[in-house]
């Protein structure tokens, strides 16, 4: 039964899930990073060759000839990511088929007030169809 795990008062979304994929990627698993939409895929893309100082993270989108063999697979819709260890979901909307993964995560940004509504509305969706949900404040966890 897949575990869905909410990141919430991040200073940085795209930062932290590039920080968290890299945890997740030295303990070996394989990942997938569902977004809203063909260009916030592209976009995602970009940005995972630009953050040198979280270093590579071997990736690219789902329609790429080495996707398969390819251990961070970003794709725009859920019918695109084959199973996987865990799906970052960035979508911003429930991420569908949540029990084909060991784990979800969903990172909210601390100023982000809409996002954190629906956040906890597809926390409320995931609870509902038995998955374990578990909360992590980010704000919490920075120095004073």
């Amino acid at each position: 039964m897949a575990r869905v795990s909410f990141y919430f008062n991040v200073q940085n979304h795209d930062l932290a899930l590039c920080q968290l994929a890299n945890k997740a990627l030295n303990r070996g698993l394989t990942l997938g990073i569902l977004t809203g939409s063909i260009s916030a895929s592209a976009a995602m893309d970009t940005f995972l060759w630009q953050v040198p100082d979280i270093g590579f993270l071997p990736h690219c989108v789902h329609d790429h000839p080495l996707a398969e063999h390819t251990p961070v697979l970003i794709a725009h819709s859920i019918a695109h990511i084959p199973e996987r260890n865990v799906l970052f979901n960035a979508s911003g909307q429930p991420c569908g088929q949540p029990e084909r993964f060991d784990r979800v995560i969903e990172i909210v940004a601390l100023d982000d007030i809409p996002a954190r509504d629906l956040a906890r509305e597809r926390a409320r969706q995931y609870r509902s169809q038995g998955l374990t949900v578990d909360f992590t404040d980010m704000a919490a966890s920075r120095p004073g």
